[in-house]
């Protein structure tokens, strides 16, 4: 697994912007930030490696099965990582620091400016955290499965849950003991939500690098093959190009896709191409 985290994060540092995918344009392991806050001159930003996305797709670095069985996804669950947070200043990345548990529970730190590692044993009780019990939950691997007092029953069994608050407590105690706040920040930037935004916003505009509409105006329902015996019409493939530049961009969710189209529209998304910018975020005509 240690191998695995290196390639992973080897790959992230060689490209130019923190995309979810590498230079071949498939994903290495999907992630949603999830929470920032700020102290001292940096920026602590929460992320979260899913299972969905990463564990089924043939394209991830940790595919398993297109349909992963309860015990699989229960190992899954359990050994991948889970949560990691990334250490900013002024948009530059400067640390980046993982709970890992795979083969022993510690956080793995990789400074961003020269790749150094280290590794820091820490005491948490529980078997998965709190992101992920949530996740199984929400994509209902298993229906029976539910939330009981700070306990995860799945696949039959208990397991106990590793509150996020608590991760996030030993991080910054780490960071505080470490001093790894005041390391130095690499060249990478990691752009925020909104500077995100404001980018795909300027580039769908006419002659932009995510313009895939002006070449298609008029002809917006012509029909067009995508898959032999599979048809659709040129808007659903702009579409999709679009969705799945967002997501190659390094957009956080498909969600937020919809939000940004709706701003450069100007009005709310249709259903219909919520699906298609949805289809092409998660790259499913090319499964």
């Amino acid at each position: 697994m240690k191998n695995l985290l290196i390639f992973t994060f080897t790959i992230v540092l060689v490209t130019s912007s923190f995309a979810q995918t590498d230079q071949n344009g498939n994903p290495v392991f999907n992630s949603v930030s999830t929470n920032e806050k700020s102290f001292d001159g940096v920026t602590l930003i929460s992320n979260y490696y899913t299972l969905k996305h990463n564990i089924e797709n043939k394209r991830s670095s940790v595919f398993i099965s297109e349909t992963p069985t309860l015990d699989q996804i229960e190992n899954a669950a359990m050994y991948l990582p889970s949560d990691f947070f990334m250490i900013t200043r002024h948009n530059k990345m400067v640390v980046m620091v993982m709970l890992q548990n795979d083969p022993e529970r510690q956080f793995l730190v990789i400074e961003m400016k020269n790749n150094k590692q280290s590794d820091f044993p820490v005491k948490l009780e529980g078997a998965i955290t709190e992101n992920r019990a949530k996740e199984m939950i929400k994509e209902k691997y298993d229906p029976t499965a539910s939330i009981e007092n700070g306990q995860l029953k799945f696949n039959g069994k208990e397991f106990k849950i590793i509150s996020t608050q608590e991760i996030e407590d030993r991080v910054l105690a780490l960071i505080k003991k470490e001093k790894l706040d005041k390391k130095k920040p690499s060249d990478l930037i990691l752009p925020s939500k909104n500077e995100i935004k404001t980018f795909i916003i300027s580039e769908t505009k006419k002659g932009g690098k995510f313009d895939f509409f002006t070449e298609i105006k008029g002809k917006e329902n012509d029909g067009v093959q995508i898959k032999p015996g599979v048809f659709t019409t040129k808007q659903s493939v702009a579409l999709y190009k679009w969705g799945r530049a967002c997501f190659e961009i390094g957009v956080n969710t498909v969600e937020d896709a919809y939000e940004i189209f709706a701003d450069y529209i100007e009005k709310s998304v249709s259903e219909r191409d919520q699906e298609y910018i949805k289809m092409g975020f998660y790259k499913e005509w090319e499964k």
